[in-house]
């Protein structure tokens, strides 16, 4: 595989007002980010709610400009893009590249616009289709994920919640991308639609030679769609691994934290373990010195408090961890638990794509 995508010391913040008296003070959102995506796989970037995912989705596609660092893309065959290096203008033509689905179908959907005009859009803002090449490209996308060419008059109302995350993948894919950022993508849907969403996108996947970044708090799904895993925690990459690695054996006691949290068939095989997650996550605005998980770490020592781990490889393994002890740390992974199958069974077995007037 080929780099597709290549994220450098990225870094976000913000400047908040301190209101009358108090000085103005700095968030870190994200804080030297640096990944690579291959062409062809499926990246999951994880992490609690606030750890900084969806502003890093944002920042690749530069719908928010990043604070430093820069982001770069290598079109197959073309020459290297530097996207932070852009303007508005310049953008606009790879943008038909890097796609993004949004978390919530509802709120991401115009719903003053017919489904027709809310997936012919992207077309008609570059100029690629009009007239009867127009229809027929939106009606064709909207048939590969299962929305009937009779719908397409509808409001977005008129649609069930997997129904309209259908419409939001069919408006990210009738461009033809090469990346799609799912931010979230099935989070909003119940477990059954889940399934046949994630179901449909590996499906897209293998059709169109997709590559995807996946942002997702919830470990089951990534289990059963990534090749990798990218693991944040309050603005920094903690651990980056193969999905199979990750669950048989975490190199980051932040990751070892989220697989305990994860829901198993028979929970009297985890008797005598904590599953509760330690502590909350610190005040972006307020970081932590040293580790920043040190304060809900229970590996850690003296030198997590005042000196922050880098990112770095572990020696015989495919894995990265920012984690001073990530080669002698024995952490326990979800498999001790869960037979590796189980996550990705419970969702294949959930069912398949439905017919054209599913969910």
């Amino acid at each position: 595989m080929s780099t597709l995508l290549r994220v450098e010391h990225v870094s976000k913040h913000y400047t908040l007002s301190g209101g009358l008296l108090g000085a103005e003070r700095r968030l870190d959102a994200l804080s030297d980010i640096t990944l690579s995506v291959e062409a062809g796989e499926t990246l999951a970037i994880v992490g609690e709610s606030g750890c900084g995912k969806t502003t890093l989705g944002r920042c690749i596609i530069q719908a928010q400009p990043v604070s430093d660092g820069r982001v770069t893309y290598h079109p197959l065959g073309g020459a290297d893009v530097e996207l932070t290096a852009l303007n508005k203008r310049q953008l606009k033509p790879w943008r038909q590249d890097i796609r993004m689905i949004f978390q919530d179908p509802m709120s991401s959907l115009n719903p003053n616009m017919r489904v027709f005009d809310i997936v012919a859009e992207p077309l008609r803002i570059h100029k690629i289709a009009k007239g009867k090449a127009l229809e027929d490209k939106v009606i064709s996308t909207l048939a590969k994920v299962g929305i009937p060419a009779e719908a397409v008059g509808r409001y977005p109302h008129a649609f069930s919640g997997g129904q309209r995350q259908r419409i939001g993948i069919a408006r990210a894919l009738v461009l033809d991308p090469k990346l799609v950022i799912a931010d979230e993508a099935v989070s909003a849907l119940d477990v059954s639609i889940q399934a046949q969403v994630l179901n449909l996108l590996e499906d897209l996947k293998r059709e169109f030679g997709l590559t995807y970044i996946f942002i997702s708090h919830d470990l089951g799904v990534v289990n059963y769609i990534a090749d990798r895993v990218v693991v944040m925690y309050l603005g920094h990459v903690v651990e980056n691994a193969p999905t199979e690695m990750l669950f048989e054996r975490p190199r980051h006691p932040y990751s070892e934290m989220l697989l305990e949290a994860l829901p198993i068939a028979d929970p009297l095989r985890r008797k005598g373990r904590s599953t509760e997650l330690r502590g909350e996550i610190p005040y972006l605005g307020n970081r932590p010195k040293g580790c920043p998980f040190h304060t809900r770490c229970k590996y850690a020592e003296d030198r997590c408090r005042a000196e922050k781990p880098v990112l770095r490889p572990i020696a015989g393994t495919a894995q990265e961890a920012a984690c001073h002890f990530a080669e002698t740390l024995t952490l326990k992974g979800a498999y001790e638990d869960n037979p590796p199958q189980v996550a990705s069974a419970a969702l294949a077995g959930a069912g398949g794509l439905p017919g054209p007037a599913g969910q």
